[in-house]
């Protein structure tokens, strides 16, 4: 019995697939020239009490490469999701 009513559900599959979604937009609003600069806008600004640490935070450019990163692995598990779905 335990195991038909595992096979029956696609909760694992179905997160996939949303984690994906919400991955894939976010990385790549991170990943944008635009949402780039509002993440580092908002860091920067938030350590203005903190001088030394603003600076290394105006220089730090990963924040488009993060983006890109965030935006594959939300690709990879949309596509991971759909294929897992078509499975079962």
């Amino acid at each position: 019995m335990l195991q038909l009513s595992e096979q029956t559900s696609h909760g694992g599959q179905v997160f996939f697939v949303i984690w994906g979604v919400g991955a894939l937009v976010m990385g790549s609003v991170f990943a944008s020239k635009k949402g780039s600069g509002w993440a580092r806008g908002v860091i920067v600004s938030g350590l203005q009490e903190r001088p030394v640490l603003q600076a290394r935070a105006r220089r730090f450019g990963g924040v488009r490469v993060i983006g890109g990163a965030l935006a594959v692995a939300g690709l990879i598990g949309i596509v991971s999701g759909i294929v897992m779905l078509s499975r079962g």
